[in-house]
């Protein structure tokens, strides 16, 4: 059985913010992004980005091969 990246998304990165309800989870074509409370932006990378890489592998494992997903930090852009 093979589960739907944004909602497995979404449970993993609520579940290492301080802040689950700011989580934010969109998709654009392939790439699922990951839009965080402020300032939690370091722990959802993690250190040495060892936190997404493990929410990018359990999504990939999780979701059907042949939909190539990845996920991704959606950062809001400094001006």
């Amino acid at each position: 059985m093979k589960s739907d990246p944004m909602d497995l998304t979404l449970f993993l990165a609520q579940s290492v913010v301080d802040q689950p309800s700011l989580v934010r989870v969109t998709r654009r074509g392939p790439t699922v992004l990951v839009r965080v409370g402020g300032g939690e932006e370091g722990r959802f990378i993690g250190r040495q980005g060892r936190v997404i890489q493990a929410i990018r592998t359990l999504v990939r494992a999780a979701t059907d091969p042949a939909e190539r997903v990845n996920v991704d930090l959606d950062a809001p852009r400094k001006a």
